[in-house]
């Protein structure tokens, strides 16, 4: 019975916030079939140049409702759920629960709607997903022209199990753990119900599917230096504080990808679009609109 009434409360918490995104940000919710897969998706209603936005692990496209307050007008914004997350649920099937194949279904998705010239900002594993997309595209459609990614990942993290255990919290105190390396300044905890809700959302079974599947195929999924492959223009955005994408793995990537730029915020930790969104929005406009 307690698993129904989380159920309810985080369909309810989900729902205040697409409603922000329809209501305040005026975006239009729009439906697209992808290989049999329904695929919602944000967009807004003016025309310019088209950037794709790609959330996190555990997130929603929701989850740049205070980013897009910053963004220039100048853009034409893409703001789906990931496949698996959010509205665009995956089937719970082990042969679909690959971060590889959720690029490919994403890629898919942007030439159902015809997307060319796109700038794709991805943050966290959204930004690992970029780097899918980037050496998908390159040889394919040639479709994305710039990369700007927040927090991203790329490597294993050297403390995996540590990592692991942050991102899936099992009771109230590991919730407040990950909300305090999401986040460098103080924030009112949450209720313990919506602790309790948060426990049971962010372990739901197909999580833990894709997290295994990504730690069985490291070395395919995670590119390491292979992504000196990607060529086109890439801009990174880092915490300084970040303990799940560290500084130190962020000077890798900005090393290993050719001719990239990277922006380091101080006093900041994982989720730098939520923490400093006009920060982060600045270096956006700034860097993909040239």
């Amino acid at each position: 019975m307690k698993k129904i009434f989380y159920k309810l409360a985080y369909l309810f918490y989900s729902f205040k916030r697409y409603r922000v995104m329809k209501e305040t940000h005026s975006l239009k919710e729009k439906k697209n079939n992808v290989g049999g897969i329904p695929f919602y998706h944000f967009e807004s209603k003016n025309s310019g140049e088209n950037l794709l936005l790609l959330h996190g692990l555990l997130d929603a496209s929701f989850g740049f409702r205070k980013l897009i307050f910053h963004l220039s007008k100048s853009w034409k914004l893409f703001i789906p759920d990931v496949p698996g997350f959010g509205k665009n649920k995956l089937p719970n099937i082990k042969f679909l629960l690959h971060l590889d194949i959720i690029a490919q279904i994403i890629y898919e998705y942007i030439r159902i709607i015809d997307l060319r010239k796109i700038t794709v900002v991805g943050h966290s594993m959204g930004g690992l997903l970029s780097q899918h997309l980037a050496l998908l595209d390159a040889k394919k459609d040639q479709r994305i022209s710039r990369l700007i990614l927040i927090s991203p990942g790329n490597h294993p993290h050297p403390n995996r199990d540590e990592i692991r255990s942050i991102l899936f919290p099992r009771n109230r105190k590991e919730v407040l753990r990950l909300l305090h390396e999401l986040y460098y300044k103080d924030f009112p905890d949450p209720s313990p119900f919506l602790q309790d809700t948060l426990v049971y959302e962010w372990n739901l079974p197909e999580y833990e599917v894709l997290a295994e599947n990504t730690i069985e195929r490291e070395k395919e999924i995670f590119f390491g230096k292979a992504v000196e492959n990607i060529k086109i223009p890439t801009h990174i955005i880092a915490g300084e504080n970040d303990l799940i994408t560290n500084l130190n793995s962020m000077h890798d990537l900005h090393s290993w990808i050719g001719g990239s730029t990277l922006d380091v915020i101080q006093n900041a930790k994982h989720a730098i679009h939520l923490e400093y969104p006009e920060k982060v929005a600045e270096f956006i406009n700034k860097r993909g609109l040239l």
